[in-house]
C-alpha cells in the first residue's frame, strides 16, 4: 500500500475497480501508469511500459504463486471454472475433475493427479460441511440472499469446486508455456 502513498512515483496512484458488467473486461483494460505498474503485473514480469518488448523473461516465484491464489481476478476465475464444471463436467466427481483438468491443462490428468485431486475435493467438502471455513466466502455467494447454483448443488460443493479450481489454475503447467 506504501507504493501508491504520496510523494511515490509523481504522486498518488489510484486503482480504480470495475462495476458491474465492465468489472470482468479489466484485465484487458488495465490503465498503466509508467512510474508504477499495476501490482499483479509487475508480479508476472510485465514488460516497462515507455519501450516495446521482444521477448518477455520467464520467471517462476513464490510470489506468483500467492497473487494466483490470493488475487480477485483469480478468485472469480476460480468460482468461474467451479461454476462452470458443477454445471458441464459430468455427473461424477471424477468425470468433473477430468473435465476441469483438461480445461486449465489441455490434456487428461493421470491417475495419481486424479486420486490427489478427488482427495482435495473430499478434505474441502469435509472441512466446509464442519464448519472450518464459511462456504459462502469461497464460494463468492451471498448468504442472505437465495443463491443460483446448478440444480442439485449446495455452497458447500461449490466452495470445494472453488477450491480444486484454485489449485488447478495455480499449477505452473496452468500458467507457463512451454
Amino acid at each position: 500500500a506504501f507504493l501508491f502513498e504520496p510523494p511515490a512515483s509523481y504522486g498518488l496512484k489510484i486503482w480504480k475497480e470495475a462495476i458491474g458488467k465492465n468489472r470482468y473486461r479489466r484485465a484487458l483494460y488495465t490503465f498503466r501508469y509508467r512510474s508504477v505498474p499495476y501490482p499483479m503485473l509487475q508480479t508476472f514480469d510485465a514488460p516497462n511500459g515507455d519501450s516495446a518488448c521482444v521477448r518477455r523473461s520467464r520467471s517462476n516465484t513464490p510470489v506468483q504463486a500467492l497473487t494466483a491464489l490470493n488475487e480477485p481476478l483469480f478468485f472469480e476465475a476460480a468460482r468461474a471454472l467451479a461454476l462452470k464444471t458443477l454445471r458441464e463436467g459430468g455427473h461424477s466427481d471424477s468425470e468433473r475433475i477430468i473435465f476441469a483438468f483438461r480445461s486449465c491443462l489441455a490434456r487428461r490428468p493421470e491417475t495419481a493427479e486424479l486420486t490427489e485431486l478427488l482427495s482435495l475435493l473430499e478434505k474441502q467438502i469435509e472441512r466446509l460441511a464442519k464448519g472450518w471455513i464459511s462456504p459462502w466466502g469461497i464460494a463468492g455467494l451471498d448468504s442472505k440472499q437465495k443463491p443460483k447454483l446448478p440444480e442439485g448443488t449446495t455452497p458447500v460443493q461449490l466452495a470445494a469446486w472453488t477450491t480444486v479450481s484454485r489449485v488447478l489454475l495455480n499449477l505452473d503447467e496452468t500458467i507457463t508455456k512451454e
